[in-house]
């Protein structure tokens, strides 16, 4: 029963900010500029914020557990390979099967699955997904962006719209704000007492913000017109996903909060920038935002089975 508790009072917290900000929007209380706005001083400001402390906080050597880093690394790109290899042969439009694959393989890692982890650890056990962030984010950024290119049914310089999307995830604050946390953790480098009481103001914003944003975000028009697609889709990323990993990681030697953190990253649903990213680079923006919406739906009660598990057989304290 402690377990059952346990898992509800981690999952419906978030679930619940992500239905505040949904009826916000529904009920016109925000609009679509306040949201993009918010959306952008948040992934600019808080979001890198509680990631930096979360490295720089960090004590002891499993800030680099290689092993577990090159794992998730390597599991996501594999599933991005395997996707390539086979959903173009069952999805002749090009547009479609890009936007089905992208949405399958790259997680919401910013704005979901690292503040679920969050709640679910706690800081003092969130060491296991923060050092995924630096690498898995941009990793996956940069297959998705070859894959849309790769897929892209019109002609056009794909060379440029690579290293523009390239430099784009090189300027990233999420990436920034890692990379500055791991050098200064590394080398030990104190941080004067107003800086970090400023990061600890922003950071503390940053989840409940994001969440509620990400909800208000879930409004896109969908016609529903590809629903075994989406269907597909949805199934092949919150459940399928989690079921490959988790065992796999476990057979690798992961336990505790690493396997959680596979889980977690796995289980998570599609990232909602995937939406801008289709739209900007001729994808099926429709189809994706299909797809958000339902792994985002669908993934709360995997996540929440699958923290109830990892509760009950004692993987997570």
């Amino acid at each position: 029963m402690s377990s059952l508790v346990f898992s509800f009072n981690t999952v419906a917290p978030v679930f619940l900010l992500v239905a505040i900000g949904w009826l916000a929007r529904k009920v016109g209380l925000v609009g679509e500029h306040f949201v993009d706005e918010a959306s952008k001083l948040n992934f600019r400001t808080g979001l890198p914020a509680l990631l930096f402390l979360s490295i720089y906080q960090t004590e002891g050597p499993s800030l680099f557990n290689w092993k577990f880093i090159g794992f998730m690394t390597g599991g996501c790109m594999a599933s991005a390979l395997v996707l390539c290899l086979f959903v173009p042969k069952f999805i002749r439009d090009r547009k479609k099967a890009s936007a089905f694959i992208h949405c399958v393989f790259k997680p919401n890692m910013i704005v979901l699955g690292f503040p679920l982890a969050l709640m679910a650890f706690g800081k003092e056990h969130s060491a296991a997904i923060s050092m995924l962030m630096p690498v898995l984010v941009p990793a996956n950024n940069i297959a998705a962006v070859l894959i849309l290119c790769a897929l892209d049914p019109e002609e056009r310089d794909r060379t440029d719209s690579l290293w523009r999307s390239v430099a784009g995830i090189v300027r990233n604050p999420i990436i920034l704000a890692a990379a500055a946390a791991i050098l200064l953790q590394q080398f030990q480098v104190p941080l004067p007492s107003f800086l970090l009481k400023l990061l600890s103001s922003l950071s503390d914003m940053a989840t409940p913000f994001a969440l509620i944003t990400l909800g208000a975000q879930m409004t896109m028009k969908a016609a529903l017109s590809d629903r075994g697609y989406v269907i597909s889709a949805t199934v092949l990323k919150v459940l399928v996903t989690p079921l490959v990993i988790v065992p796999i990681a476990y057979f690798f030697g992961f336990r505790g909060y690493e396997l959680a953190a596979a889980f977690i990253v796995s289980a998570s649903p599609s990232a909602v920038n995937s939406y801008m990213l289709a739209r900007e680079m001729r994808s099926d923006e429709v189809l994706t935002g299909e797809i958000i919406l339902g792994t985002t739906f669908c993934s709360m009660f995997v996540i929440f089975i699958g923290i109830y598990m990892l509760k009950a057989f004692a993987v997570i304290a």
